[in-house]
């Protein structure tokens, strides 16, 4: 029996216009009247996550948020942070000086986003996406006053393939860097990913990991996928995700996560 729904929201649960649509989200009340527990997972900040929950009405059926790919845990109910883990500030200095003016690095200072130098259109789309200010700097690391639940770098999809295998190479010990688009690359702490977040949350709350239906498109979502009993890509999902899949839903314009939560769950 299926009693928890892991969703990731970009590309997933959310439209290309970034909207819940009004028939899934009330096929996602109507299941968690029946006692199903919503976690929203995204790479995205709390902040930008908040507002998706409150729509499903999260705070009001004991669901939660995994934020910033796993290193924020939020519990809606009691509005608390359950777990978190953060870059030092120390360590962000080497991290920028790895990079050449082909790459975008991007911070989180409050509730706006730090990019250094001209922001490019990948950063717009952040920007956009999270509903969140950038704030230009010529300093990144004098900018950067508070440790960070993660850094978002952007550059050309192919250069970033292998800035991608350097940054793993050289930064082993110190990060978890994961691709979630072609153009955007993001490094958290070390051991941090969507799949630990979920395990240690359902740990807490005393599900198995049979009992979870993990949804999602991108390449940060596979480790929860494979952790997951069933496991659901919409038609729209990155190949690799979509063979991972146990199931291949209609996309994310087309209710695809209400399908499978209507599949799936006693609704």
């Amino acid at each position: 029996m299926i009693r928890f729904l892991a969703a990731d929201l970009d590309g997933t649960l959310l439209t290309s216009s970034k909207t819940i649509t009004p028939h899934t989200r009330q096929v996602l009340i109507d299941a968690q009247q029946r006692g199903l527990t919503i976690i929203l997972a995204s790479g995205r900040p709390l902040y930008s996550i908040l507002p998706f929950a409150e729509q499903l009405e999260l705070q009001k059926h004991h669901g939660f948020i995994i934020a910033f790919n796993g290193s924020l845990v939020w519990d809606c109910s009691k509005k608390e942070i359950i777990k978190q883990k953060t870059i030092p500030l120390h360590v962000i200095p080497e991290l920028v000086a790895a990079l050449n003016d082909d790459f975008h690095i991007h911070g989180y200072k409050g509730n706006n986003i730090v990019v250094q130098g001209e922001p490019d259109n990948w950063s717009r789309y952040i920007s956009s996406a999270n509903k969140m200010q950038l704030l230009e700097t010529k300093n990144f690391i004098d900018t950067i006053t508070e440790a960070q639940h993660k850094c978002i770098i952007t550059g050309p999809p192919r250069k970033l393939w292998h800035l991608e295998k350097r940054l793993k190479k050289q930064f082993e010990t110190s990060f978890s860097i994961c691709r979630s688009e072609s153009f955007l690359l993001e490094v958290m702490p070390k051991g941090i990913d969507k799949a630990d977040a979920l395990r240690e949350l359902l740990a807490k709350l005393k599900g198995k990991t049979d009992e979870l239906l993990c949804c999602g498109d991108g390449y940060n979502d596979l480790n929860m996928m494979q952790l997951a009993g069933i496991s659901c890509a919409p038609r729209n999902a990155k190949k690799p995700v979509k063979q991972t899949a146990s199931f291949v839903t209609e996309s994310n314009d087309r209710d695809g996560v209400a399908h499978a939560v209507i599949k799936y769950v006693n609704v």
